[in-house]
Parts: structure tokens; C-alpha cells; sequence
């Protein structure tokens, strides 16, 4: 009997230590990083790994919130991504909720014209002469409706609320609800899982979007902060090109860039346990069902 134990437990002490070798190979480059934030210009600028500083220091993120420009930056991200998902939820769920009843006309027209645009698209340019057209350059509207819809999120949300049972629906109408009320009473509590991804999901994106904003607001009122943290990064290439005598170090430490990164990564890294147990669930319901 003891034999027998010995080679169950085998194969899961080995699984387990994959997994902590894995978890530690993935959690590294973000302690890293932390441990950098902390760390003054000299031990910042030694090669090597790091696990912790010799002296702890806060210098580099007093410096990062020295400025305005982080806490505008953080400003135009919160109402872009706060503003951003709810409208992407509001639309991809009713979008999906009215295209899952295939007794809709024009349900299939309309679900082949929506995965239509996963293969095709008008192009960078195109895409800025319409929004220049519509009036939305230099304002936060730019940065929140053109990517508010998305065929990849329909998807998924699509097939979600088809597989919930039809039954309900039904008792449902017979009792005299409308579909109004099919909609949120019924099958939007029931829409959680796929809800939260769809939402973790759009938050991620607005969080980390950076190019959107150089092209179609460039005011400096309307930066965000994934842009700030581009710009400090860029500073030292930016100041070695134009002739100065400057090192990388000097121009912008490699504590003050690292704290920038965690300032601008700690909000998406606080959102995901509470998401984690809708996640694996509503990915794969949304993804398997249809």
C-alpha cells in the first residue's frame, strides 16, 4: 500500500513544482520591475537579476507623481475605460441577445455582415477620415466608439446567451413579460460569466491602448496614461538622436520608467481576482456553445 502511494504522490509533487516553476518564470519580469522601482540609480543601473534592493527608496515614484502629466494621463484613462466598457457591454449584449433568436429576419444577414468585419477593415486612414468626418479628433469620443463594438466580443457573447435554455424565455413570455424584460430580468443575470470576460476583457484594452490616442487626440489635455509611460520611455532615444550628451540613465533613470510601469499596471493586476472565477467559464461556454 505504501508502494501504491508513493508513485500517486510522484507525478503531482512534479506537476506541482512545473507549476511553481512556471508561476515564478511568469511573476518574475513584474517583480522585477517592482524591485527597480525601489532601487536607486546605481543598483537600477547594474546588470543582472534582482530580487531586493539594498536600500529601499520611494525617490522614483515621488518623481513620477512630481508631475501633472501622470495624474491627467490617469484621469483620461479612467473615464476612457470606465465610459468604454459599459458602452461595449451595453452593445455587444443586446446585439448578441437580439442575434440569437435565428427566427429574427435578417438574423443571419446581420451575423455574417458582423464576422464579415473580423476579415476585412477599411484600412488606418480610411478609418481616420471618418472619424475626422464625424467631428470625434481631439475629443474622448475618438478613443471610445470606434473600437466600442467588436466582432470577436459578439461572438463569444452570441453564443453564450444561445445556449442558455430557451425554456425560460419562454415560461417567461407566457407569463406575460415582455421582451424587454426577457432581456434584463431574465437572461442578463444569467449573462454574468460572459459578461465580467467580455468587461475584463474591453477594461485590459482601454487600459493598455496607447496609438489610438497619438493619432486622434493629440491635445495634452487628453492624454492617457499609457502614452505618458511611452513617452518616458522613448525619452532617452529621443535625447541621444538630437546630438545631446546624455546617457539613457540620466535622461530618464530606470527606476523612475519602472515605477511608471507599476503605477500604470497596479489598477489591471487588482481587477483580475475579482473576474478570475467568471474568466475560464465564460470563455469557454461562449466559445464551445453556438
Amino acid at each position: 500500500m505504501r508502494g501504491k502511494k508513493k508513485k500517486r504522490e510522484k507525478p503531482q509533487v512534479i506537476s506541482y513544482l512545473v507549476i511553481l516553476f512556471l508561476t515564478a518564470l511568469f511573476l518574475y519580469p513584474v517583480w522585477h520591475t517592482f524591485v527597480v522601482s525601489l532601487s536607486d540609480s546605481v543598483f537600477a543601473n547594474q546588470p543582472g537579476f534582482k530580487f531586493w534592493p539594498p536600500r529601499v527608496t520611494f525617490d522614483a515614484y515621488q518623481k513620477v507623481f512630481s508631475t501633472d502629466t501622470v495624474f491627467t494621463g490617469y484621469y483620461n484613462t479612467l473615464i476612457r475605460t470606465g465610459a468604454g466598457t459599459i458602452i461595449t457591454l451595453v452593445i455587444t449584449y443586446f446585439a448578441a441577445f437580439a442575434l440569437s433568436h435565428k427566427e429574427l429576419p435578417g438574423a443571419r444577414f446581420f451575423n455574417v455582415l458582423i464576422i464579415f468585419t473580423m476579415f476585412f477593415s477599411g484600412g488606418l486612414i480610411p478609418q481616420y477620415l471618418n472619424i475626422k468626418s464625424l467631428g470625434l479628433l481631439n475629443t474622448r469620443w475618438a478613443l471610445i466608439l470606434p473600437g466600442a463594438a467588436g466582432a470577436w466580443n459578439f461572438i463569444i457573447m452570441r453564443n453564450f446567451v444561445a445556449g442558455i435554455s430557451k425554456e425560460m424565455e419562454e415560461a417567461a413570455k407566457i407569463d406575460g413579460a415582455s421582451v424587454w424584460q426577457v432581456m434584463i430580468r431574465i437572461m442578463l443575470p444569467l449573462s454574468k460569466p460572459v459578461l465580467a470576460v467580455i468587461g475584463l476583457w474591453s477594461v485590459v484594452g482601454h487600459w493598455n491602448a496607447w496609438f489610438d490616442a497619438l493619432l486622434y487626440a493629440n491635445k495634452a489635455k487628453l492624454v492617457v496614461l499609457q502614452t505618458v509611460v511611452r513617452r518616458l520611455i522613448d525619452q532617452g532615444n529621443e535625447m541621444a538622436a538630437s546630438g545631446l550628451q546624455v546617457t539613457m540613465a540620466d535622461a530618464t533613470p530606470v527606476s523612475v520608467r519602472a515605477a511608471t510601469v507599476i503605477v500604470a499596471t497596479l489598477p489591471v493586476l487588482m481587477a483580475y481576482p475579482f473576474a478570475q472565477k467568471y474568466l475560464v467559464k465564460g470563455t469557454m461556454v461562449g466559445a464551445v456553445k453556438g
